[in-house]
This record gives structure tokens, sequence and C-alpha cells, in this order.
């Protein structure tokens, strides 16, 4: 492999035949971005990446890596709380207590020391990191820029382009988000609050992570499934090891077999957040509920919007996929 020094030699170059501004322009600059800026380093090509927020994307901001820092350190209030567990080992231990604001800084740390390690880790080797939202112009022009910012953005041309724009939480229609009592895992990772009882409509990976949070820190918890078991998108297997480690014998309900088709937020600690249910079968109301939050964990879809795909005659699928060959061209 390249030294560093003879990859940033390389990138620091001209692109290739002097017509664009650079060989490659990535557009984002999550894990996938990352990565594909590196690569095409080591083959010899400039590269700048685009980045509308920040550098790492979803994975080492706003998912991966803040969600573990929490279920690492709510895991351990589980576990010192365990006193009967712990007694059998010999071991006692006084009444548990913790720094809600403190463990959500811990998370916010680790993220953004990451980030500024693959900042860095990019900077090092000559690639050029452009902040604004990416917007195609055509085949090889990508403009860029921040809403209400005048003095950041600007147009450049590649060669070739990537787009790496990653995924965004899917809301169902007929739940708005208010950030505050009613959210999604981006404000549920903050932990800005601790509600006693909070609904979580999705059983899938995301809502059993912060199901764990949770119940680990105090609060009670309801999930809400569309169909009629829990983790339907789970291997069998893997689901029954779950359902025994993560929900029996924790402060868990659940509502399977039905919709969450109406979402009206609350204020915290002041008015709970109703929820209406229906019947995914029948379509009937079924029932009522009233939490103190409800954090809406039913998947992520791409992020494409915005992108001005027509100008390059690329079109997305119903769930905003852009189609692509054996090649992802």
């Amino acid at each position: 492999m390249q030294s560093r020094t003879r990859r940033a030699s390389v990138a620091a170059r001209a692109s290739s035949n002097g017509q664009y501004d650079y060989d490659l322009v990535i557009i984002g600059c999550g894990v996938g971005g990352h990565g594909a800026a590196l690569y095409a380093v080591e083959q010899g090509m400039k590269v700048a990446v685009i980045e509308g927020h920040d550098v790492g994307g979803t994975c080492v901001n706003r998912g991966c890596v803040p969600s573990k820092a929490l279920l690492a350190a709510s895991g351990r209030v589980r576990e010192f709380r365990n006193a009967q567990h712990l007694k059998s080992m010999g071991i006692q231990v006084d009444a548990v207590s913790f720094d809600r604001e403190g463990i959500a800084q811990h998370a916010r740390q680790l993220a953004s020391n990451i980030q500024g390690n693959l900042r860095r880790s990019l900077e090092s080797i000559g690639v050029e990191i452009l902040m604004g939202s990416g917007k195609l112009v055509d085949n090889h022009t990508v403009k860029y820029g921040l809403p209400g910012r005048v003095d950041v953005g600007g147009q450049v041309t590649a060669k070739n382009i990537i787009i790496a724009t990653g995924s965004v939480p899917f809301v169902p229609p007929g739940i708005p988000i208010d950030g505050k009592t009613v959210f999604t895992s981006d404000h549920a990772l903050k932990l800005e609050w601790l509600p006693k009882w909070i609904a979580i409509i999705g059983s899938g990976y995301i809502g059993l992570e912060f199901s764990d949070v949770y119940t680990a820190l105090g609060t009670e918890v309801t999930f809400i499934e569309a169909v009629d078991t829990l983790m339907p998108g789970f291997d069998k297997e893997i689901a029954r090891m779950a359902q025994r480690l993560l929900i029996n014998g924790r402060p868990i309900d659940y509502h399977t077999g039905v919709l969450a088709t109406k979402v009206t937020p609350g204020v915290p600690g002041v008015k709970p957040v109703t929820i209406e249910l229906t019947d995914f079968k029948t379509k009937k109301h079924v029932d009522t509920l009233e939490v103190d939050a409800v954090l809406v964990a039913t998947g992520r879809a791409p992020f494409t919007a915005g992108l001005n795909l027509p100008a390059v005659g690329a079109e997305t699928d119903r769930r905003g996929f852009v189609p692509v060959n054996e090649k992802m061209e």
C-alpha cells in the first residue's frame, strides 16, 4: 500500500486530463463516501467530497457510534442496579444514580472524536472537503451550498460523480415530529430528557436498542408493531433470543397488528402524547394510548431528495432508491 505521503502527493495533482476540477466528486461523506474517497486516492485520483452536515454521516453522528455509547453507559447502570446478581458474586453496591446529561455528553464526545479522525484522515491524503448540500447540474457538474449561507458553497466539475448520501429516518403519514415528545432516533440520541413512559413505533433493531437504553434508565416502554409479531424482519431464532434477553422480564409491553394512525404531540412533563391505534387488517380504531413520549422507529429511507436526479437522467423507485446496474451505475 502506498505511504500516506505518497498518496497525498498523488491527490494533489490536477485531474487526469485537466478538463475537470476533479477526477471524482463524492456527494456525502458518511461511511460509504469516506471509504470511496480513500480508495480513489489510492488509485491516483484527485478527489473532493461534498458534505451537507457532519463528516462521518449517520453512522458516526446519528447512528451506530452514539447509540452504542448510550447502550454501553446505560448497560452499566442496569448491571449495577441488579443488586441480587452482584450479591451472588459477593459484591455489594449502594444505591446507583446517573447523570443523564453526562451519559448524553459521553455519546456526543465519542462521535465528535471519530468525526475529527475521519476528517483528518481525508485531509492528510489531499481530499478536499466541501461543506454544503450537493445538487446535480449535469453529468459532470455539482452545485453545493447551505440554506441562508451566501458565504458557503459553489460549483465544481468532475469526470465521475458518486452519490453516497445515505438515509434518513422514515416517518409514516399521520405522525408529526416535534422533536420533543414525538421524535426519531436522531432526536433520541441526544437524550434531552427521560420520559416515564415511552411508546416505540416499530420493533426493529433501532426500536430494540432504544428500549434497552430507556428501560435501563428507568423508563417503561410500549412497542407498537403493524404485523402480528414483534421483530418481523428478524430471523426467527434471533427474534426468540431477543425476546428472551431484551423484552421478557423488563417493563415492556406491546400492541401488535395495529397501526399508529394518528399521533398528537404533548408537552414534556405536562401534557401526554395521544396515539390512536387502528387494526392493521380491518382498519378500525381499536384503542387510544396516552404516553409521555413517542419514538418513531419505522426504518429508514434513502436521502435522495434535493439531488436533482432528473438532471442526469436518473430516477428513483417508490422507496426513493436510485436503480443501478451491476456496477452500481
